[in-house]
């Protein structure tokens, strides 16, 4: 503790990123068990214990000899020769070489550690020393948190109740002193009804107090019970994204300023009323101001007063989003056991919006797209005040992320995360591979799937690109599109593009964005007659049509999918190619 010190991590913030790492060990070693029963196909019974094994050891043969530490074929021999099995042994090896050390010695795990070290002490890692500190400290505290045997609630009620079973009499000790009385079935009733043993003595009831909590190992709190939402609905099979946690987070927030209460059991209609019409009379630009978190809502509201009508209320999407977080809140509540009013359902607030999705979002036609690319960022080979030269452009993620969107219909998020190894090769055909990463989620099951390159990218340079970037050792294919303070992928980009939109048709370019390059790949692509509807979607990423396409349809083959992508109109002719 004292190096630490001397090094700079404090032995505060030591302890604090041991508490932050024990905290997470237990989620996060289920959700392994899980992958690896169901990868390796064993019996779980016999998997559990050879994986629960085996994550033990790792830990500590990661903290006893590094993470350059490897099962090797010499390994594996000795550990043979000392009883374990063939089984064991390669369990071992997953769990060290396919898990535990690609995740210790990557970029991203060390974001990631730094990122959770800011999170809980307030300050960055400083240098390489601390980053290996807090590598050593990840390691011991996940060796120390693995070696704790946890016992399931379920499994340690059981073993508690017959720690007090007699097995000579067959009684318990309260069959001698005072059975549990059963729940009334009313909350709000003062006592139950006592039984009468067969010597008529009678038994006295403890008494069932109307405010008895309903889960009494659960924090009821709005707060709290979101968190156990948000943490569900990580671990589910879709995930969650963190913009969305954070929104819950918000609208836990701002439900218990409007309302006074943290209480979920305390929830009446009548408060998501009140909420509902509180969003319709704040300002449009609620919370882009540090004020409008600290303010009480009803100065925020008062200052609403004085703006015009047209800046006020939050639109009807963002008020049924609103609607729609309450009704999970609602839900994950009963889902707990907690007992709410009968008649709360927060989702019959939703307001019926005007108009389609689709119409929400403009999308670019083939002469805007056009004209888009001829801004002089893509076009102009000569330097500016603000312009970098065009060789330097082309190493950026804001020079290809618009291009490849244009040409693939991807989303910004999928572009601006992807990973260099994700750009691959199968049958003579280069492709996106877009799946879920340490670094990046996909929006949904049908988002994961495999969208080809337009040759007009082959032919910008895009592969030099990528061979460039795996030889610098890059993890992600535009490094220079992260931002620190942020998760969100290519929201800078996003920024820029809408910045080129203005430059280019001022007011006029109202409504177009990076999204209006997908919806012009899905428009081309939807009025295309040799290009089949299942293939179309395939490249979106979008479900199917009904239940048959969604569980049975296999994914398009490759061909079938490059097919279609060149199929896109060529934007070549205004674009400058590399010399």
């Amino acid at each position: 503790m004292a190096s630490l010190e001397q090094d700079r991590i404090t032995l505060d913030e030591a302890r604090k990123y041991l508490q932050h790492v024990v905290r997470t060990h237990v989620t996060a070693e289920h959700d392994l068990r899980q992958d690896l029963r169901f990868r390796y196909g064993a019996p779980p019974c016999k998997i559990e214990r050879q994986i629960t094994s085996g994550m033990t050891e790792a830990w500590d043969i990661l903290a006893e000899q590094g993470i350059g530490a490897t099962i090797s074929d010499q390994v594996e021999q000795e550990l043979i020769a000392a009883g374990r099995s063939r089984a064991e042994v390669a369990m071992l090896r997953l769990i060290l070489d396919g898990h535990y050390r690609p995740m210790l010695q990557g970029h991203i795990g060390a974001d990631r550690r730094a990122a959770e070290f800011e999170k809980v002490t307030g300050r960055r890692i400083n240098g390489d020393r601390e980053a290996i500190q807090l590598l050593e400290l990840f390691i011991e505290g996940k060796r120390a948190a693995n070696a704790v045997v946890t016992t399931p609630p379920a499994r340690a009620l059981a073993s508690d109740v017959m720690d007090r079973f007699d097995p000579v009499q067959g009684t318990f000790p309260q069959d001698a002193e005072q059975p549990e009385s059963p729940r009334s079935p009313d909350p709000v009733a003062a006592s139950a009804v006592t039984d009468v043993q067969p010597h008529d003595t009678p038994i006295v009831v403890q008494e069932i107090l109307p405010d008895e909590p309903d889960s009494s190992d659960l924090d009821p709190s709005i707060t709290a019970v979101i968190e156990r939402m948000i943490q569900f609905k990580k671990h589910a099979d879709d995930g969650l994204e963190e913009k969305t946690a954070r929104q819950y987070r918000a609208f836990g927030t701002l439900l218990q300023r409007v309302t006074g209460k943290t209480d979920v059991r305390s929830l009446l209609q009548a408060d998501f009323v009140k909420l509902r019409s509180v969003l319709l009379q704040l300002p449009k630009s609620f919370g882009k101001s540090p004020s409008d978190h600290t303010l009480p809502i009803e100065s925020v509201l008062a200052k609403a007063e004085g703006l015009p009508k047209e800046k006020v209320g939050l639109a009807v999407g963002t008020v049924n989003r609103y609607v729609d977080h309450a009704s999970a809140l609602i839900s994950a509540a009963k889902s707990e056991g907690f007992e709410l009013h009968p008649r709360l359902d927060p989702g019959l607030l939703r307001r019926k919006e005007k108009g389609r999705a689709r119409d929400k979002k403009r999308t670019f036609t083939r002469e805007e797209l056009e004209t888009f690319f001829r801004h002089r960022y893509w076009s102009d080979p000569e330097p500016g005040p603000w312009l970098p030269p065009l060789a330097a452009r082309r190493r950026s993620g804001l020079y290809w992320v618009p291009l490849i969107a244009a040409y693939s219909g991807l989303r910004r998020e999928e572009i601006a995360g992807i990973g260099v190894d994700y750009v691959r090769e199968e049958g003579g055909i280069t492709y996106f591979d877009v799946i879920t990463t340490t670094d990046r989620r996909i929006k949904n099951s049908s988002s994961r799937r495999k969208v080809p390159l337009h040759d007009d990218l082959i032919h910008l340079g895009l592969m030099e690109f990528v061979r460039d970037a795996r030889k610098a050792g890059y993890v992600r294919l535009f490094p220079d599109l992260k931002e620190p303070a942020s998760n969100i992928m290519g929201r800078r980009v996003g920024r820029k593009v809408e910045k080129f939109v203005k430059d280019i048709w001022g007011s006029e370019g109202t409504g177009l964005s990076l999204q209006s390059a997908r919806h012009y790949v899905q428009h081309v692509l939807d009025l295309d007659k040799e290009v089949p509807a299942k293939v179309a979607r395939d490249i979106m990423g979008h479900e199917g049509q009904d239940v048959h396409d969604s569980v049975y349809g296999d994914h398009s083959p490759l061909p079938a999918l490059k097919a279609a992508i060149d199929r896109l109109p060529s934007l070549s002719g205004v674009l400058t190619l590399p010399r």
